[in-house]
Formats: structure tokens, C-alpha cells, sequence
């Protein structure tokens, strides 16, 4: 952390790059309202590849526009929801956010697009029904 804080001073950033540490949950929604992309810097793993992150949904929830590096999980939840940018390519990603940034008609559909798709397919309302039948399955060893 204080590697971090250094580099940002030295690079004159100080006066707009805040290390927060760990936000309560309404200072991170009063963050996140203001933001024009949502970005998930999550590197290309075993793991982060077969997950979906809570941020994803919470930026979709948000109505925000997203881009990762393109991972399965990430994906399959955000689909038109994000820009991809080529797995642990950080320049990828830059380019990737800066289109965003340049294309406000773009990002509003796509915040739109995840919105619609955490409210009618994504939420506990819909995805509750399938993890209960999976337990029921499980459960009574009925496997086909």
C-alpha cells in the first residue's frame, strides 16, 4: 500500500487517486453512482475464470457499463453488458475503457442491457428456482 501511495505521488496523481480501504456499503453505492465505467481488473486465473464476481452484478444492478478481460463467468453474466478486453492485457483494457468513455449513447445501452438482465434473468427472483432444484436433485439422488 504505501508502494502505491508513493507511486502516486510521484506521478502527481495525489490530489485525485484516494486509497479508501475497505468502504462501507453506502459510501462504495455513493462511489459507484458517479462513475461512467465500471471496470473489473481481474486477471485471467483458474479461478476468476469460472467465477462471477458480486461487482459485476452490482454494476449491472447499477445500470453501469463494464469492462474485463474476457472470462468465462464474467461472460456469461454480463454479456452485452461489457467490452472484453484480451485476458491480462492491461493496454487492451485502457483502449477498451477509453472507447467507452469517448461513446456516451454506447454505455447507456449497455447499462440499460446489464440493468434488464439482473432485474428479468439474473436476480434472486429467477436464479433462486434452479439452485432449488439442484438441492432437490442432490438430495433425493434423482440425477438424470
Amino acid at each position: 500500500l504505501e508502494a502505491l501511495k508513493k507511486q502516486a505521488h510521484d506521478m502527481g496523481l495525489s490530489d485525485c487517486v484516494e486509497f479508501t480501504g475497505r468502504a462501507p456499503d453506502h459510501q462504495m453505492l455513493e462511489y459507484l453512482n458517479t462513475a461512467d465505467v465500471c471496470v473489473n481488473s481481474d486477471k485471467y486465473n483458474s479461478m476468476n475464470d469460472k467465477s462471477t464476481m458480486n461487482k459485476i452484478l452490482e454494476y449491472m444492478a447499477l445500470a453501469k457499463p463494464i469492462v474485463q478481460f474476457d472470462l468465462t463467468e464474467g461472460r456469461y453474466s454480463a454479456q452485452e453488458a461489457s467490452l472484453y478486453a484480451k485476458n491480462n492485457d492491461a493496454e487492451d483494457m485502457a483502449k477498451k475503457i477509453m472507447e467507452l468513455l469517448a461513446d456516451p449513447e454506447r454505455r447507456k445501452r449497455m447499462g440499460e442491457y446489464g440493468r434488464n438482465r439482473v432485474v428479468n434473468e439474473l436476480s434472486w427472483e429467477h436464479t433462486s428456482k434452479a439452485l432449488l432444484e439442484g438441492y432437490e436433485k442432490f438430495f433425493t439422488g434423482k440425477f438424470y
